[in-house]
């Protein structure tokens, strides 16, 4: 079984459009595609240049495909749906015009969420009014984006948010009960989170439409755990590793896609903080060695 295999500019430290220690697009997206890759998402909005033509160009002189774009906002907080709408509107409009295909929906991380991440036994729920907001939020969001931009919504959980645990994104799925919605698994955020990820690739089956490859280190996320730091500590400390240097067995990731007949792409990240001066381009490069040897 082969998957196309994509990165993104968060291995680059991108997660914010507007952030002042971001580097420059062109070297980002040229770095993905000298360390041999051929597919990309195009990272926040407004990180890439909003003339599509000039994107393309670009774009296409690397040899790269867009495969999708995301959301990374507080989708927990109805105060914010109508300018996160616009927001998705503007990406998903992008994103169609640059032939991609799925749309990553990911909540944002939360001061209160990130202190507990982990432990779903002491994580707050959002409450009642908060979730059907939500819900309802979801729902016409998943339309928008497939009817009007033909991409394939799909829900990410996330460490440190309110979308996170198997219980929450399992009765969203089923709340909003929508026939284009699916799933985005990020084999190293479901660790984190104490999911399964062999498990939930085959439990979740059909409704895996996104596949996410990040590795983590298991003596990191022990710390995590003992001394209750949060997410983006995790982060600056290193949590996340390069595919093959941390505890998840891709070899039991694949063997599951191929039980489930998954034909989708796969987007290998690791999430960094740029002002450390690590260095993304090597990373990446490992990662994309050391996964080709199960994509066959």
């Amino acid at each position: 079984m082969t998957i196309k295999i994509a990165n993104a500019p968060c291995s680059w430290g991108v997660d914010y459009a507007e952030d002042i220690n971001n580097p420059k697009w062109k070297d980002v997206f040229r770095e993905i595609s000298i360390a041999g890759y051929n597919y990309c998402e195009i990272g926040p909005y407004g990180f890439l240049p909003k003339d599509e033509i000039k994107t393309l160009q670009y774009l296409s002189e690397l040899n790269l495909d867009v495969v999708g774009g995301f959301i990374f906002d507080h989708l927990h907080d109805p105060k914010y749906h109508s300018k996160i709408k616009s927001k998705i509107i503007s990406t998903c409009s992008f994103l169609h015009k640059l032939n991609g295909k799925v749309f990553v929906i990911i909540d944002h991380i939360s001061k209160q969420r990130m202190k507990t991440s982990g432990k779903k036994e002491i994580s707050e729920e959002l409450s009642r009014d908060s979730y059907n907001e939500l819900v309802f939020f979801l729902k016409e969001i998943c339309s928008i984006v497939k009817e009007k931009y033909n991409l394939t919504p799909v829900i990410h959980p996330h460490a440190g948010t309110y979308i996170e645990y198997d219980y929450e994104f399992e009765r969203l799925l089923n709340d909003i009960n929508s026939n284009y919605l699916g799933l985005c698994l990020d084999t190293a955020h479901l660790t984190y989170s104490g999911i399964n990820p062999y498990s939930a690739i085959l439990k979740y089956n059909k409704l895996v439409k996104h596949m996410h490859f990040k590795d983590i280190k298991s003596h990191v996320l022990t710390n995590v755990y003992d001394k209750n730091i949060d997410f983006d500590t995790a982060v600056s400390e290193g949590v996340f590793a390069p595919l093959g240097n941390g505890m998840i067995d891709f070899n039991k990731i694949y063997k599951s896609l191929k039980e489930i007949n998954y034909d989708g792409f796969a987007t290998i990240e690791q999430d960094i903080d740029p002002t450390l001066g690590l260095n993304a381009i090597e990373y990446a490069t490992k990662s994309l060695k050391y996964i080709d040897q199960f994509n066959k």
